[in-house]
């Protein structure tokens, strides 16, 4: 008879006063994770359904300009990551770039939609991509040190999964307000003056509001949270660049962590691109009402089950460690891949939301444990090196998260068109391109999670492993 594995005892000690972090800072410092979903995701919500749907764009080309964003992405987060870790200011090593940043993503968030649409299709497109590379900059200012933020809440692994906890819930309530945009841009305030659904306007002025909720709850976690290793850190001598980023790339477990989370992103943005083409078109047959209304729906039932799961998550991963929960987790992404084939029903349009509700509750759960592990991997790395270099770590894990969906959403967008979508149709396409479409929904997905598991099966550092590299990190400080 099988029993369940034993409960970590490690894990089961009570937190101490020292690495015990105060509700304020953890409520402060999960409020940026509404701004972190809120800031660059508004405009992406609203990019194919404006640019392609609504102007005619081709999906492929929009993909190709998401690659672009991502290479940009490259260089600035890595840039960003090394000059969070070489900061010394009163402050800290984070904070400061954390409030500025919070200033100038809320500020240019609505640019995007002041193009003039006088202009020629060419005009257009090359001004999106320049607002798109500005906000690229900006958000990669805010999100490098906020990441850096988790990496050293704490010393202890659990509180570093409390405090990604909290993020989630604040995420939760940012993924709930993206699902309804694209319905809040046709409502009639927005309309022209004939009575018309102007999309485009109605996109400025939501980002306007979602500008304003990203510069309140982006800029708490700078003004009111604590960098715990900023007094050993700022003695520490700087770090080439490069030299950073090579011993950054050297850490064993990371390499491990990247695949985990570079698989399930793509698995993720790829079912998203595609999802959205099988749901307007198949679904809801090119009503854009109707799809816009599920979304709205779907961002609701997120909303739910993912606060539901991030207690549960927590309890798991506190009890029998984070590589048995994530393992846990990734069946679930499984069975959300497979589903999509049955309940992506015309008659029954609504059943969509089944898919959801599963992934809601996989990548809340998924989210949590990944920025914990990596504060782990951190942990690792300043055992064998003797620094703290949060903002490495951040940056490449960064980069690769936005590579990763960029990546899926350029398969999708690829597969759409290998598939035989034809943009010049939009909604009009020939069944036998949606039938190859709902393959790949189905097929594309699932084979990533499976290369996401083998990715954690590998990973080393379990329980036993942390709570013995926090032992002799302990060791280490007291006799420094």
């Amino acid at each position: 008879m099988n029993t369940p594995p034993p409960a970590v005892s490690a894990d089961s000690k009570a937190i101490s006063s020292d690495d015990k972090v105060p509700l304020k800072q953890k409520l402060a410092y999960g409020a940026g994770g509404f701004a972190g979903a809120m800031g660059p995701n508004m405009d992406n919500a609203l990019l194919r359904p404006i640019f392609v749907i609504t102007l005619g764009l081709s999906p492929a080309l929009m993909s190709l300009f998401d690659a672009l964003y991502r290479i940009w992405d490259a260089v600035t987060d890595g840039l960003m990551g090394w000059v969070s870790d070489n900061t010394r200011t009163r402050w800290g090593r984070r904070r400061p770039y954390i409030v500025l940043g919070a200033v100038l993503v809320s500020l240019w968030m609505p640019c995007l939609w002041l193009f003039d649409r006088s202009w020629d299709m060419n005009t257009i497109i090359l001004y999106m991509v320049a607002t798109q590379l500005f906000l690229t900059v900006f958000t990669t200012i805010w999100n490098v040190p906020y990441q850096c933020l988790l990496l050293e809440f704490s010393a202890d692994s659990r509180e570093r999964t409390n405090a990604a906890a909290s993020r989630a819930y604040f995420g939760k309530f940012a993924g709930f307000c993206m699902g309804w945009v694209w319905w809040l841009t046709q409502r009639p305030i927005f309309h022209d003056e004939n009575g018309q659904p102007d999309i485009i306007r109605g996109a400025f002025w939501v980002s306007i509001g979602g500008g304003l909720l990203v510069l309140l709850f982006g800029a708490l976690p700078g003004l009111f949270c604590r960098e715990r290793f900023y007094a050993t850190a700022k003695h520490q001598k700087s770090v080439p660049i490069l030299e950073s980023i090579k011993s950054t790339l050297s850490n064993r477990p990371f390499w491990f962590l990247i695949g985990l989370a570079l698989t399930l992103s793509l698995a993720s943005s790829a079912a998203t691109g595609l999802g959205f083409f099988v749901t307007l078109i198949y679904v809801c047959g090119g009503d854009q009402g109707l799809a816009s209304t599920i979304a709205g729906f779907g961002s609701t039932v997120t909303l739910v089950t993912g606060i539901a799961a991030i207690p549960l998550c927590q309890w798991v991963a506190n009890r029998y460690g984070k590589k048995v929960a994530t393992l846990g987790t990734l069946g679930l992404f499984l069975l959300w891949g497979a589903a999509t084939w049955v309940v992506y029903n015309p008659a029954l349009p609504y059943l969509v939301l089944v898919t959801g509700v599963i992934h809601s509750i996989s990548n809340t759960a998924i989210w949590i444990l990944i920025p914990s592990m990596t504060g782990d991997v951190v942990d690792h790395d300043e055992l064998h090196t003797g620094q703290r270099r949060e903002g490495a770590y951040a940056a490449v894990f960064s980069w690769t998260y936005k590579l990763s969906t960029t990546l899926g959403t350029a398969v999708s967008g690829l597969l759409v068109v290998w598939v035989g979508y034809d943009a010049a149709l939009k909604i009009e396409q020939p069944a036998e391109v949606i039938h190859n479409m709902r393959l790949a929904l189905l097929i594309v997905p699932v084979v990533f999670v499976c290369v996401a598991i083998f990715f954690m099966s590998r990973f080393p550092l379990g329980p036993t492993r942390v709570a013995e590299n926090r032992r002799l990190l302990d060791a280490r400080r007291t006799t420094a």
